[in-house]
């Protein structure tokens, strides 16, 4: 009978001493090896994981919190997955993790009467710290990560909360190149529509593209707030706006999936309007890629801004630089 049934037999569960009998070498060289502390020599760590992976053993999280120990998982935390580039913002931040020794986690925290159920729930799976990507963080989970000493880093806006780092994009600036483009390209009715009011990346996109257009033509553009960045919000905000008596003749939107939407109301009016009218959303997702819209777009660098938001999220988890850091990167052409 081979040791790894026998382990299996005797014990039902395999466990991180079996590992250790069987490796020759103590409880805490194991630990060492899995987690990848870096205290072990390459050779016995390469032995000792062979050795585990022959047994079947799996390190236990519970295990590992209770004992004070960190889980190596990191929560990110959305509140609308109608926008498709959360799976882009998933995957970087997945990736830059791993590069770390972490796992990545997704918490969905939705607000109203789900919210202290969303809340109760994310605090079940222990994480080590929390990367948030939503417009609106729950009171009782900041609350929460701030006794247990949980550092919290806000990816793609402004932190609201003066105590948490932020890496972002520069939104007015981005926004402004929008107005310059519009002028550039003969607008004369330039308009703006946005997801939430109370949303920071809404707020300075529209105050960057208003201000700007201000100074380029004299009088601010029109604008809308569709509530949420939502299909269906901004096309029935896009039919309000066409309607109007001299309609607007451009139109920059807060998120490609906002302009999308436009564009489809726009075509829903008649060819000749779709041809005369520009739209232009933010971010050069992949909605602002499909042949189908060829959509306007500003481009912003997501994939850097999002794995260097995760990289100092890890590094504040890990005793790190623990000061307020705002990281404001440069958005690029419109495309």
């Amino acid at each position: 009978m081979s040791g790894a049934k026998a382990t299996r037999r005797n014990h039902g569960k395999v466990t991180a001493q079996d590992v250790a009998d069987h490796a020759g070498v103590s409880l805490t060289t194991v630990s060492r090896s899995i987690s990848d502390a870096g205290l072990v020599n390459e050779t016995t760590r390469e032995r000792v994981l062979n050795i585990a992976g022959q047994l079947g053993y799996r390190p236990n999280m519970a295990a590992r919190v209770l004992a004070g120990r960190r889980s190596n998982l990191i929560g990110l935390l959305v509140n609308n997955f109608d926008d498709p580039e959360h799976l882009d913002l998933f995957r970087y931040v997945s990736a830059e993790a791993q590069l770390r020794n972490y796992h990545a986690i997704l918490l969905n925290v939705s607000r109203g009467r789900r919210e202290m159920a969303s809340v109760d729930t994310a605090l079940q799976f222990q994480v080590d710290g929390i990367l948030v990507a939503a417009s609106h963080l729950p009171d009782q989970l900041a609350h929460s990560c701030e006794s247990q000493n949980k550092p919290i880093v806000v990816v793609g806006r402004r932190s609201l909360r003066p105590e948490y780092s932020s890496v972002h994009c520069d939104n007015d600036a981005g926004a402004a190149l929008v107005a310059d483009y519009m002028h550039e390209n003969g607008v004369t009715r330039p308009a703006f529509i946005g997801g939430n009011a109370d949303a920071t990346v809404t707020k300075e996109r529209m105050a960057g593209f208003v201000q700007r257009i201000e100074e380029l033509y004299g009088y601010q553009p029109v604008t809308r707030l569709a509530g949420v960045n939502d299909y269906d919000r901004g096309h029935a905000a896009a039919m309000e706006m066409m309607n109007l008596p001299k309609p607007p003749d451009g139109f920059f939107c807060s998120s490609d999936l906002l302009a999308v939407a436009v564009q489809d109301a726009v075509k829903g009016r008649g060819a000749q309007k779709s041809r005369d009218l520009l739209v232009v959303g933010f971010g050069q997702s992949l909605l602002a890629k499909l042949t189908a819209y060829n959509l306007h777009s500003v481009s912003v660098p997501f994939e850097k801004m999002v794995r260097a938001a995760t990289s100092l999220l890890i590094s504040q988890i890990e005793g790190g630089n623990t000061d307020k850091t705002e990281i404001a990167l440069p958005c690029g052409r419109i495309e």
